[in-house]
């Protein structure tokens, strides 16, 4: 009979501390599936959020205070000229194609023979923000160029009644309407001036959510404001643009504004969840460790029960080789199965929390975690059973009997 033989069969006979043994490992192999499966969703989630986001700017009056709700533009009685807009849009595309050159992209010039500008023009979409009070609640009314708008935040969709199209129209968003029970149809007073709820926002989970939003030139008019923005959104065309380039260009080159990444916003918030699953992981390793632990009290305290056996086989030729290889065949069987119990309980544990974690995640099912799972429950059960097998494979046939 072979070595593997024996392990099968010394398996098949001790079924339950097989399963026991196993056992301790599956739980520590279930933390880690579990805490991968929950980080990847994560930094998946949020590098959407960056590819959603990422390669925008938004501009400032430079005077704006930071600390308030100035930053966006509201009540600090510094804004943008509209007609500042042109400048800005130049001096952000020129740098824009400068820091593709710099990254060594091609850039094709209009009028080049045989080929056209390979770079889309961004969207600006400037907004003036006014505060104010409608239906005797406090509200941010924003004026927007409606159909830029609509291809910057390419996500925004109404649940009821239609986006905004006319002039004398405003757009309501979910929380607001949710406050004050308006509904499409509805007339709304804004500093003096009526205007019919066009449709009711989806819900974004940004300030968006608490708005109301009207034709920029309406509410220019609206607030005696003509000519002015509060602040412009520039979203780029292109996957990876140098906005950091626009950005240094625009703060150092355009006199009274002050441009911010919103990508770098994004990637500080993807440093940060990965630092703190790393951090998950380092605890999920360290109950491997413990599960290593717990595998080597198990299998020391059955070697006085195998004794016998060890002796047995010595008599009849076994090598100190074959005992050792004995125990690591078992350890491996033990490893296969606490992967596979692992890997199912981590799956599990990662659909039902992983939603309460992070919001709106979606935890993939993923057969890659598999081997990923098995592999870790092998590994911490061969190591925690080297040291037994080591053991028993140096003690004499004649001091396994005489140990019984």
């Amino acid at each position: 009979m072979k070595i593997y033989q024996i392990a099968m069969r010394e398996i098949g006979r001790r079924k339950m501390r097989t399963l026991y043994t196993a056992s301790s490992v599956a739980l520590s192999v279930a933390l880690l599936i579990a805490a991968l499966m929950v980080g990847m969703a994560g930094q998946k989630d949020l590098l959407l959020t960056i590819a959603r986001y990422g390669h925008s700017l938004t501009i400032f009056p430079a005077t704006t205070n930071e600390t308030s709700l100035q930053s966006f533009g509201i009540g600090s009685g510094h804004y943008i000229p509209e007609d500042a807009i042109p400048e800005i849009q130049e001096v952000y595309e020129k740098a824009i194609r400068l820091g593709w050159e710099k990254k060594g992209g091609l850039v094709i010039n209009d009028g080049m023979p045989g080929g056209v500008a390979s770079l889309d023009p961004a969207i600006f979409t400037p907004r003036l923000y006014e505060e104010t009070t409608v239906t005797g609640r406090k509200v941010v009314v924003a004026g927007i160029r409606a159909e830029d708008e609509y291809k910057a935040r390419f996500w925004w969709e109404v649940d009821a009644g239609t986006l905004l199209s006319n002039p004398e129209e405003a757009m309501v968003g979910k929380v607001f309407a949710n406050v004050t029970g308006a509904k499409p149809g509805d007339t709304l007073t804004i500093n003096a001036m009526a205007f019919k709820v066009s449709g009711v926002l989806r819900e974004t989970d940004s300030p968006d959510d608490y708005m109301i939003f009207a034709d920029l030139k309406k509410v220019q008019a609206t607030f005696g404001k003509p000519n002015r923005v509060s602040l412009i959104n520039v979203r780029a065309m292109c996957n990876y643009c140098p906005v950091g380039e626009a950005e240094l260009a625009l703060n150092t080159k355009v006199v009274g504004v002050r441009a911010t990444s919103q990508r770098e916003i994004a990637e500080a918030q993807h440093r940060i969840f990965k630092n703190v699953t790393n951090v998950i992981l380092g605890l999920v390793i360290l109950s491997m460790i413990i599960a290593c632990m717990a595998v080597f009290n198990m299998v020391m305290g059955s070697i006085h029960n195998r004794m016998r056996e060890a002796g047995l086989l010595k008599v009849v030729g076994a090598s100190r080789g074959q005992l050792i290889r004995l125990f690591i065949y078992e350890s491996l069987i033990i490893g296969l199965v606490g992967g596979v119990i692992g890997y199912a309980l981590g799956y599990a544990l990662a659909v039902s929390v992983g939603p309460m974690l992070l919001n709106g995640a979606v935890i993939e099912t993923s057969w890659y975690y598999l081997p990923i799972a098995i592999g870790a429950a092998m590994t911490a059960s061969v190591l925690a059973s080297l040291y037994p097998a080591y053991y028993v494979s140096r003690i004499r046939a004649a001091e396994a009997f005489r140990a019984l």
